[in-house]
């Protein structure tokens, strides 16, 4: 019986994973099991976090290489990501996963497939912007965070007022409608629209996208160090190795970019 693509395409960037790509996934797993240790927490939330990091892990690593299979693992890493948004009540989030991010895992594998190379590897061949996309990359992280700011200092307390009317039990760790400073507001805003524009950019498979994910990943480790929920511990480590693989990142698809 014929392989399924999938799995064939699974087999083959395991087979082309280097000691350094090894060493972040077996990082990830023994950051699992030693939660399992310290908390002795072996309940099913606790185990789909585990789960969670683990895949998330192996699609960024396989993105940091310019693997398909980087989609592949996204998709059922974005499924666990958006529970685990639910169970802790992190709404903006777990809204911007639904219809945002899960929809363009599909597009980015899509979009990948037709710049795959054919040399038995399943990576990608990468690529620059130019100046004039640099700046229009940030002119919309400027205007997005200005326009979802001035939303969040206006009509935001309206928004979630409304928001947890409908939904009692509901609340904001992110998006939120009160802030200790402005100084929060804005950094919330800017990290927000910038995970969406970046995940554009990814798609796209411009090289710029790692120097992006590297802001953003500092930023979600600050978020949940505040969270004392069952799913902080793993969730922290899991976007700290995200921030080793995004380094790792800018130097592989700068190599790719000239291969």
């Amino acid at each position: 019986m014929k392989e399924n693509r999938y799995m064939l395409l699974i087999k083959q960037t395991f087979k082309s994973l280097n000691a350094f790509e090894i060493a972040l996934l077996l990082a990830i797993l023994s950051l699992a099991i030693l939660s399992f240790i310290i908390k002795g927490d072996f309940g099913v939330n606790a185990l789909i976090a585990a789960v969670g990091a683990i895949l998330g892990v192996f699609c960024v690593v396989f993105g940091a290489k310019g693997s398909l299979a980087n989609w592949i693992f996204g998709v059922v890493e974005a499924f666990l990501h958006i529970y685990i948004c639910f169970c802790t009540h992190i709404y903006g989030d777990m809204l911007q996963r639904i219809f945002y991010n899960l929809p363009m895992q599909f597009i980015g594998f899509k979009m990948w497939k037709k710049r795959t190379r054919n040399d038995g590897t399943a990576t990608i061949h990468t690529r620059y912007m130019n100046a004039r996309q640099r700046w229009i990359t940030l002119g919309s992280v400027a205007l997005g965070t200005g326009a979802l700011g001035v939303f969040l200092i206006y009509f935001g307390p309206w928004m979630i007022g409304v928001l947890t009317d409908i939904f009692p039990d509901m609340k904001f760790i992110t998006l939120k409608s009160d802030y200790d400073t402005h100084m929060q507001l804005w950094l919330d805003s800017f990290t927000t629209v910038l995970s969406i524009i970046t995940m554009i950019v990814s798609v796209k498979a411009y090289v710029e996208q790692w120097y992006m994910w590297l802001i953003i990943n500092i930023a979600y480790i600050a978020l949940w160090l505040m969270s004392d929920s069952v799913f902080s511990f793993m969730t922290v480590s899991k976007y700290c190795v995200y921030l080793i693989n995004s380094i790792y990142g800018i130097y592989m698809w700068n190599k790719l970019s000239k291969d």
